[in-house]
């Protein structure tokens, strides 16, 4: 399979279903991510000589209340980290990001990815457990003694930064492997998944694997998600599922 072939497709696609409109002295910038109301993700843009001023106008924070979502002190504190792993601000309910002009690809993408990170925080409130998915995950690997590093970071072939909630270690019969938490698995969030790991791929250790955790529990899979990920060779764990021998084996080997 000639993946190569797979990640282009990906990227023009992503090209041509990005729209830019001049609103005053801002760019309007509309992605092909959704939101809470199934909406295009958008954001705005100014360019102030050297510098770019990035903000989504406190949308994102508002509409998740508009949902009833109800921030607690734990999710406050869930929030604030999601800010500081992208380097965003929080001005009221606006989120804002300042950098050089010359870092515009490297922001821009960490601005949508900490947008499309905040925003997947609002499939929490339709859940009534008192912990968020990362918690039960992290209980899971304690109980099955799988040990991991937390909240990791590379850089890919790109130059762009992408996270990880996990890295397990490689050991004699099993390479590195990289872990997502997916608590919403749509096609926006399969996609954001495989395109970080179509970038962090190359840069780490031949074999290197990804394993994404999805969330059936609380959420529906959306059609398409796991085949998606077979199709890139990324290994797909159910969170119903994760006590299945094969599940075990492929995390704590």
């Amino acid at each position: 399979m000639d993946i190569q072939k797979y990640i282009d497709e990906y990227i023009n696609w992503l090209r041509k279903e990005i729209s830019v409109t001049k609103i005053g002295e801002y760019y309007e910038i509309n992605t092909p991510f959704l939101d809470t109301d199934n909406d295009y993700l958008q954001f705005y843009v100014k360019i102030d000589k050297d510098e770019i001023f990035f903000t989504d106008d406190g949308n994102t924070i508002n509409k998740l209340e508009m949902t009833g979502f109800n921030f607690t002190q734990n999710r406050k504190k869930q929030l604030m980290g999601i800010l500081e792993q992208y380097g965003v601000n929080l001005s009221q309910k606006e989120l804002t990001l300042k950098a050089p002009a010359e870092n515009f690809p490297q922001k821009k993408h960490a601005f949508v990815q900490c947008l499309i990170h905040v925003t997947d925080m609002y499939m929490t409130a339709r859940s009534k457990t008192t912990s968020f998915f990362l918690d039960d995950i992290q209980s899971f690997f304690a109980d099955n003694d799988i040990f991991c590093m937390e909240n990791v970071q590379f850089t890919g072939k790109s130059g762009f930064s992408h996270n990880y909630d996990f890295a397990i270690q490689r050991s004699r019969v099993m390479p590195e492997r990289l872990c997502l938490a997916i608590n919403n698995p749509t096609k926006t969030s399969a996609s954001n998944a495989l395109f970080a790991w179509s970038d962090t791929r190359p840069s780490r250790k031949q074999g290197s694997q990804l394993i994404v955790f999805l969330n059936d529990t609380t959420n529906t899979i959306s059609s398409g998600v796991e085949e998606g990920f077979s199709n890139y060779d990324v290994n797909s764990i159910r969170w119903s599922e994760r006590e299945n021998k094969e599940n075990i084996d492929l995390l704590a080997s």
